[in-house]
């Protein structure tokens, strides 16, 4: 059953008042941001960056 968009804002509408009658909310509230994620990221990014200088300074300096 593919599902076709609605072509008029009355057709969008009705969708919606559907969706909120089956109990879905059309607007859920925004996710809070994870610390986590970030501070994951950048420390993998200051191994990487040692790691590198490491190799640099290990191969071009005697």
């Amino acid at each position: 059953m593919p599902f076709e968009e609605p072509k008029t804002i009355e057709e969008d509408l009705a969708l919606m008042a559907e969706a909120m009658e089956m109990g879905i909310n059309p607007f859920p509230p925004k996710r809070e941001k994870k610390r986590w994620g970030r501070i994951a990221l950048g420390s993998f990014m200051i191994v990487l960056m040692v790691s590198w200088t490491s190799q640099f300074m290990m191969r071009f300096l005697p």
